[in-house]
């Protein structure tokens, strides 16, 4: 802390809490017991909260930003990378990155004054770094600055193509294989709603591809919904709970077991995963765009909190390599809720500015559900919103984005 304009230290004791919640340090053994010990702090208010677990400001229409900084800020090895990054490389490192690094470590601090952070520093660079691509007025798509995030993150730590050249790479980077033929030489189908087999007696090309992400498809929504004729309110909104479709997580990952053949961009692939990331992203895509109208799929995904089976996605032979460790538990669901959709694409940047009474006022269309690792306990993390609930209530919502953790 210096004195201005005479540009002199003063070193008191009586300051040092100040300086902790302005620039918090961590010990590479505090950091170790972030996942181990289930710790309460209080605010200077005495209000209760948990290290990590703290409400983040809603600036303008920047709710889309604040469930992505949540969520990497409980991936372990992402979130130690930060809190051990030193304060003082700020001048080697990105900004991007040391101001992201700054963030979690006051997110994750438990001497806190309030508790709650302001994300400013960090969305503002973001905008700037982006070239307004993600903005303040306008809600983006969360999976799409995510990806954006994690690349420049990777670029800002050094990483190359490789496989684990950075701590991004070395927490979501898996690998499928990809088998790619023409449509014309496919298996003839009687019908076209018949699935599509691939002819293994004509030309195939055969890729191995890595992946940050795995981007699953939802069936169609019915054109057409049932009613049984009720009068009353209650009977039409029982209808429309019961009209929606439910699906489970495990029969859209069948997309990746080797034995899927898809249609994509005129071309029929097969995919089949072949290694398994340490921490697997999962995108539901719910949200389509036309020419006229962006609409939302409400299909309901159902999926176990713990042990859902990723290595039957595996061959055999790949999956008796990674012995028991192929089960994965749920760290972070990241849903969509109300009836604002997202800029897809580059909606985002040519987007007209929104007033800033009408960003702050309207409701935030995202929400973070987030595993504390020491309790086990399940969060609920709405900007300044964090709540406590069950893990039942992880379904009531549409999943848009999740991150699972291997059981190694």
């Amino acid at each position: 802390i210096f004195v201005l304009p005479d540009n002199y230290e003063v070193t008191d004791k009586s300051l040092n809490d100040i300086k902790d919640v302005v620039c918090p340090v961590y010990s590479a053994q505090s950091v170790l017991q972030l996942d181990r010990v289930d710790t309460l702090s209080h605010d200077l208010g005495g209000k209760p909260y948990v290290p990590g677990f703290v409400g983040l400001n809603r600036i303008k229409s920047n709710s889309y930003m604040n469930v992505v900084i949540q969520m990497l800020a409980h991936v372990a090895p992402i979130r130690d990378a930060l809190l051990m990054l030193p304060p003082q490389a700020s001048n080697q490192q990105s900004a991007l990155l040391c101001k992201l690094a700054m963030l979690v470590r006051r997110m994750w601090h438990s001497r806190r004054f309030k508790a709650h952070v302001s994300p400013h520093e960090f969305v503002q660079e973001v905008v700037l770094q982006s070239k307004r691509r993600f903005r303040l007025d306008v809600e983006g798509d969360p999976y799409e600055l995510l990806v954006w995030l994690l690349n420049t993150l990777h670029i800002c730590l050094g990483g190359s193509r490789k496989r684990n050249s950075s701590v991004v790479y070395g927490s979501f980077q898996g690998e499928m294989r990809v088998t790619t033929q023409g449509l014309g030489d496919t298996q003839a189908r009687a019908q076209d709603s018949d699935p599509l087999h691939l002819d293994r007696a004509k030309a195939l090309k055969t890729t191995k591809t890595p992946f940050l992400a795995l981007s699953l498809e939802l069936p169609p929504k019915p054109l057409f919904t049932s009613t049984n004729g009720g009068d009353t309110a209650d009977d039409d909104d029982n209808d429309e709970r019961a009209d929606i479709p439910q699906v489970a997580l495990s029969t859209l990952l069948q997309r990746y077991n080797g034995s899927t053949v898809v249609e994509l961009n005129g071309q029929a692939r097969q995919f089949q995963l072949t290694k398994l990331p340490r921490y697997i992203i999962c995108h539901i895509k719910r949200f389509s765009k036309n020419d006229f109208t962006a609409e939302k799929n409400p299909t309901v995904v159902n999926f176990p909190v713990r042990n859902m089976p990723f290595g039957e996605l595996l061959p055999k032979d790949t999956k008796e390599k990674y012995g028991r460790g192929t089960t994965y538990d749920l760290v972070a669901n990241i849903c969509h809720v109300g009836d604002q959709l997202p800029a897809i694409g580059a909606d985002s940047s040519a987007a007209p500015d929104v007033p800033t009474e009408s960003a702050a006022t309207a409701e935030s269309p995202f929400v973070v559900y987030v595993r504390h690792a020491a309790s086990h306990k399940w969060f609920a993390l709405h900007d300044l919103r964090v709540e406590p609930i069950m893990p039942q209530m992880l379904f009531l919502s549409d999943s848009y984005i999740q991150v699972w953790q291997r059981n190694d």
